[in-house]
């Protein structure tokens, strides 16, 4: 069983230990390093581990050697240490916390106690869910919040850094706590029965270091911003989050995600925002507070522009369908267009098909375009209702599909697709002949 100091001397920052078994995980090929004592806090209670490192002299020697520590978990009341070297088992190790680490885990996790137990207080919202990668953090929420809402929220919760409230844990038992007024309480902050027989390994990371069924409990301004049960480690104060920053939330599952930064991780996503901001209003040859203006402004030029475009493209769609219906063969009636559009995108081959075979057309029509570009070529088909009678276009894109060695799809009076190919006249030719004799069948 570990000795936990993160717990009993949270301050401390290196320890002597020795190593009491090393094996080599299969999986990950780090080792296993199991200490009778460390202050490196094990991945658990939404928190991922500490990092650090084992230095120890080899046999012996003058010279030190340092090993890394990559992660840490708990089994069977122990914590074990992943790292990235052998340790003989009985040495005498010194192992050094990384500090930084340690500090922005503690940020955020002091920052999230913050923002639950005021977004409850506030709002009556449940935390029903925390989650600290290695760059943000989420919250779930059980209630829809709002923007004013959160925006209060994040108020009030940067005016509880700023006050500097003090944060301590207590150690007590169920029946104790069951009379407190707790915000949440979680089987993770309570000591494991060590006299309860279980074929499950018991690997709650607060039972080495409480006594069986305790309840370890946070408390934030002695339960006036939060008291709420937590096996993770915290701040002394609050002032040392340095800073509370909402970075998104969306309404999730009937309730809202929330996510967020702390500390070092708010200025440095603050930092990214400003340099952002700075560049676009640079690039937009403005100010920062009238750069909203004028990215609207440039929006609404750019869909009149498009409007515009679109409204020539549809233009020129129509006059270059009237030239092929002039020109198009006639079998049983139905115009037969299958022509090669130079210059051409795969949008203004659908614009055309659209015009050759649009609903109130008077013409009959099966329409086969193809538009070559750098990359090969891009076709359309499309055909009228009554012209579907008798070739379906989704048949008719298998058929270039084949000959092409394209790949496209479709329904029965539309179909698109594109091929690495140059379209060919002799494509072209054998294409119409296949229309032409499906038309005669």
């Amino acid at each position: 069983m570990t000795e936990l100091l993160y717990y009993s001397t949270p301050i401390i920052t290196e320890c002597g230990a020795t190593v009491l078994s090393c094996e080599k995980d299969e999986r990950s090929g780090a080792y296993k390093i199991i200490l009778d004592r460390t202050m490196i806090y094990p991945e658990g209670g939404g928190q991922p581990a500490d990092r650090g490192s084992i230095v120890f002299r080899p046999d012996n020697s003058a010279a030190e050697q340092t090993v890394r520590i990559s992660d840490a978990h708990t089994e069977n009341g122990s914590v074990v240490h992943f790292c990235d070297a052998e340790i003989p088992v009985g040495t005498i190790v010194r192992v050094v916390l990384d500090v930084d680490t340690r500090l922005d885990h503690a940020q955020q996790h002091t920052g999230e106690h913050i923002v639950s137990g005021l977004a409850n207080k506030l709002f009556g919202a449940v935390n029903v869910g925390f989650h600290m990668a290695a760059d943000y953090c989420t919250i779930d929420f059980d209630i829809p919040l709002e923007q004013a809402q959160l925006e209060e929220l994040e108020r009030a919760a940067n005016a509880a850094v700023r006050a500097n409230l003090s944060v301590h844990t207590e150690v007590t038992t169920p029946e104790d706590a069951s009379t407190r007024t707790l915000r949440k309480k979680s089987d993770k902050a309570v000591g494991n029965d060590k006299n309860k027989k279980s074929d499950k390994p018991q690997n709650n990371i607060c039972e080495p270091v409480l006594p069986a069924k305790a309840v370890r409990i946070v408390y934030i301004d002695n339960g006036k911003i939060d008291s709420c049960t937590c096996c993770g480690t915290h701040l002394a104060a609050t002032g040392g989050v340095g800073t509370i920053l909402f970075t998104d939330a969306q309404h999730y599952k009937g309730g809202t995600r929330l996510w967020f930064v702390c500390g070092g991780r708010a200025t440095a996503a603050v930092r990214t925002v400003q340099n952002i901001v700075s560049a676009l209003a640079k690039q937009y040859s403005t100010s920062r507070e009238e750069l909203p203006a004028a990215i609207r402004k440039q929006a609404d030029e750019l869909a009149s522009s498009k409007s515009e475009l679109r409204e020539k493209s549809r233009r020129l769609a129509s006059a270059e369908s009237v030239s092929l219906l002039s020109t198009a063969e006639r079998i049983k009636g139905i115009a037969v267009v299958c022509s090669v559009m130079d210059g051409s995108t795969a949008n203004d081959l659908k614009l055309t098909a659209d015009e050759l075979c649009k609903k109130d057309s008077t013409v009959p029509c099966v329409s086969l375009l193809f538009a070559p570009n750098a990359g090969g070529t891009d076709y359309c088909m499309a055909c009228t209702e009554d012209a579907a009678i008798k070739l379906s276009m989704r048949e008719l894109c298998t058929a270039v599909n084949c000959i092409m060695n394209g790949k496209g799809g479709g329904n029965q009076l539309l179909a698109r697709g594109k091929t690495t190919r140059t379209v060919q006249k002799s494509d072209c030719d054998m294409l119409r002949s296949y229309i032409e004799k499906v038309l005669r069948s």
